[in-house]
């Protein structure tokens, strides 16, 4: 993936997606594109790659094209010719624009993807395609369910073999967040988002009370929304509320009880935990710290590290809480843990005394973070100790 990441460059020509004819698919386009005039522009970022997400099934849709000379299609790489056709490779110069249907095979292997790359006077677009994986493994065990954008440089890597639910939200045509759903253990393994420019946004309040629902993305079945009621703890969102307040649409998101997990009220969710979240939204809107801010944030889901009753019998208590933060100036990364107890603080947080290399919180979390970064960036910021006096000056009030 990461080498595909590198074909794309900043290209004036207008390859949008069309509707959706079948299969599980989905779109980021993170910013406006002037199609009339203005050449399009992409980076090499992956939170601005446009992704065209389709199930592991055959499926078909419709891509929208505008060239104002003769141009070509054609797939990189030479494999994707064996699972991806086009209804037309060439054609004459279509200002107005024309719908090219594009078919994918099944994919009965690993996940895999193609640039469908669009030429014309010396000049190109690109689209990427990602096909998920086949949900049925060998032996019968499903698989996770990919309803997002697996390529997004803040996710975690996804689990393997569990029934577990990837989803990303969209708001006012952006990626909102995103997160895997644990449906056997009714919790979230994680959340993760980014502060930039516009994410970090102030624009609107707190939603009210009938923001609160399901996830219209998770089947209802393993909803939690009358799990919270008598349980003795807050419906503690995993993505704040005021992290997210570019939009309506975008906060109302944060309500949804699949980013919700069973926090100890007051000593903790409405107070030590809340400082936390302050600190961390302090960073993500300076913009004198960031170009982009991303975040991974989560409850502790493993056997050994929840409490050994459950809400209401069925809603795990995570013993500890944490975050994953990857911080982007230009071509420059840097990265830190933060890991707290859950249980009744009586005092402010002592942050530093919280603070972990990425690498340390691998460890206890198991999970792997920032892997889309280039391995040597990778393995440098995890490594990156708050125990340093040079990486603690990155991050101001530890």
């Amino acid at each position: 993936m990461k080498t595909l990441r590198h074909l794309l460059g900043l290209l004036p020509l207008s390859l949008v997606l069309g509707g959706v004819l079948a299969g599980c698919t989905t779109e980021r386009q993170d910013r406006p594109r002037d199609r009339a005039a203005s050449a399009p522009q992409l980076s090499l970022a992956s939170t601005r790659l446009r992704t065209k997400l389709l199930g592991s099934e055959a499926s078909s849709f419709f891509a929208h094209l505008q060239s104002p000379a003769a141009w070509r299609l054609e797939l990189q790489p030479e494999s994707a010719r064996s699972w991806v056709s086009l209804s037309q490779s060439t054609g004459e110069a279509n200002p107005n624009g024309l719908g090219i249907s594009i078919s994918t095979q099944s994919n009965a292997g690993a996940e895999r993807t193609a640039l469908l790359i669009v030429r014309a006077a010396g000049e190109a677009d690109t689209l990427q395609l990602v096909q998920q994986a086949q949900t049925t493994q060998p032996g019968g065990t499903t698989g996770i369910h990919i309803l997002g954008d697996p390529t997004l440089l803040e996710l975690p890597a996804l689990s393997k073999g569990a029934e577990n639910y990837f989803v990303t939200h969209y708001a006012e045509g952006r990626v909102n967040y995103s997160l895997e759903y644990d449906t056997q253990l009714r919790h979230a393994r994680w959340v993760a988002f980014s502060f930039d420019e516009q994410s970090s946004r102030k624009a609107v309040s707190r939603s009210g009370d009938d923001a609160w629902a399901w996830d219209p993305r998770i089947p209802a079945e393993f909803s939690t929304a009358h799990l919270f009621r008598g349980s003795g703890y807050d419906r503690g969102h995993l993505v704040a509320s005021e992290d997210r307040v570019s939009s309506r649409e975008a906060n109302r998101q944060t309500f949804y009880y699949s980013n919700m997990s069973p926090q100890i009220g007051a000593g903790f969710n409405q107070s030590y935990w809340s400082k936390i979240e302050e600190l961390v939204r302090g960073w993500g809107r300076n913009s004198k710290l960031r170009d982009v801010l991303y975040v991974v944030k989560g409850g502790t889901i493993r056997p050994d590290q929840v409490e050994s009753y459950k809400a209401n019998n069925v809603l795990l208590i995570p013993k500890y809480y944490w975050v994953a933060l990857l911080r982007q100036q230009g071509s420059t990364y840097h990265a830190i843990g933060l890991w707290v107890e859950h249980k009744k603080y009586s005092n402010s947080p002592a942050f530093r005394s919280l603070a972990i290399s990425i690498e340390e919180l691998e460890k206890r979390t198991g999970l792997n973070f920032f892997h889309r970064l280039p391995d040597g960036v990778e393995a440098e910021v995890e490594r990156e100790s708050p125990s340093s006096p040079a990486i603690l000056s990155l991050w101001p009030g530890l």
